[in-house]
């Protein structure tokens, strides 16, 4: 709801040379709404009133003008200020009528401010989220306040809480919140609350859960993604680390199943690239027909994300690899760095 300030006018008026007694309207600002709405002035008829009309000059120069035919005694209207534009705003200008009868025009001066909240948007990334270091920094689209945060494990109970207050600093500032939490533990959920400087509140979750699966990478005929039969019981190890995680976890969040191929650098990019996503499919679908029920995801980086820095064309053997890292569905997937930089395509196993 719009903050409402009763501001009555006082008038003292000459219409020709007979005095009023009595002030023609009182009037109500209604002068604190969301965005998508108008600041209104609520004019409400002591006496009856015609040619009703509002004049008013922004700060920023812009002039408005509203009119209203006439109020029998003791009816009401609702004016419109403005424009809607996000963002405080002071008027200066005048309310101005007349009384049934009379030739003459009554007129009050008016100085007021409005506000028109615009909607509060918080982002942060995974590159400004640091679980090692157990810190958060986010962005709002307001001045800031204050922030509280609640960290939840993968267990679901709460972990941590951290509170921060902030020196109205511009809204998209970068800001920061800590909190420590128990070792050996992980962070499924965060949740998010934050203040403005004006007093606005919102609530949001942060899902920076992700489980890097350990495993055993299996070795591929040279051009080839076929899985040898002798290299199934190094996936067969994977699948019940990963069903390990999910059991764990499916009550909390829905989870996808990414996968992301690897090669080394002997070999055109281009090659490499189709090498890295057809073997990263042909794990997928492996881990499918063992009973994975989650969404899968594949991708190709090829040689762009080197876990050992060699030379173009260094037969390496640790960079001839996959990851396997279960996140939340929502989102984008858990990988950042030179992941991001690599842009490879997520392509869902059907």
């Amino acid at each position: 709801m719009g903050r409402i300030v009763i501001l009555a006018i006082v008038l003292v008026v000459g219409l020709g040379s007979t005095p009023v007694s009595a002030q023609p309207v009182s009037y109500q600002l209604l002068g604190d709404v969301p965005l998508g709405k108008k600041p209104m002035l609520e004019v409400r008829a002591v006496q009856a009133v015609t040619a009703l009309r509002v004049d008013l000059d922004r700060d920023d120069g812009t002039h408005f003008t509203v009119a209203h035919p006439s109020l029998a005694k003791g009816a009401s209207v609702r004016l419109a200020i403005g424009d809607g534009a996000a963002g405080k705003a002071s008027y200066k200008g005048t309310l101005s009528g007349q009384l049934p009868g009379q030739k003459d025009r009554w007129s009050e001066d008016l100085t007021f401010e409005t506000l028109v909240r615009a909607p509060i948007k918080v982002t942060y990334d995974f590159e400004h989220l640091d679980l090692d270091k157990r810190v958060l920094q986010f962005k709002v689209s307001r001045p800031a306040g204050s922030a509280t945060l609640t960290v939840i494990g993968d267990d679901g109970k709460e972990l941590a809480t951290g509170t921060a207050t902030y020196a109205k600093e511009p809204a998209d500032t970068w800001l920061s919140i800590t909190w420590k939490q128990p070792a050996g533990t992980r962070v499924m959920m965060m949740k998010l609350r934050v203040v403005t400087a004006d007093g606005l509140a919102t609530n949001v979750e942060l899902i920076p859960w992700s489980v890097t699966i350990d495993h055993e990478d299996i070795n591929f005929a040279t051009d080839s993604a076929v899985i040898d039969p002798g290299e199934s019981g190094k996936l067969d190890a994977s699948v019940t680390k990963i069903a390990d995680v999910v059991k764990r976890s499916e009550r909390f969040m829905k989870m996808t199943l990414f996968v992301a191929g690897h090669t080394d650098t002997v070999g055109p990019n281009a090659k490499n690239r189709k090498l890295s996503l057809d073997r990263a499919r042909a794990i997928a679908g492996y881990f499918r027909k063992q009973g994975i029920k989650l969404p899968i995801a594949y991708a190709g980086f090829g040689e762009e994300v080197l876990k050992v820095k060699t030379a173009d064309s260094a037969d390496e053997r640790a960079n001839r690899r996959a990851d396997y890292v279960i996140g939340p569905s929502a989102g984008a997937p858990p990988f950042k760095g030179p992941y991001l930089k690599a842009k490879a395509e997520w392509k869902q196993l059907r």
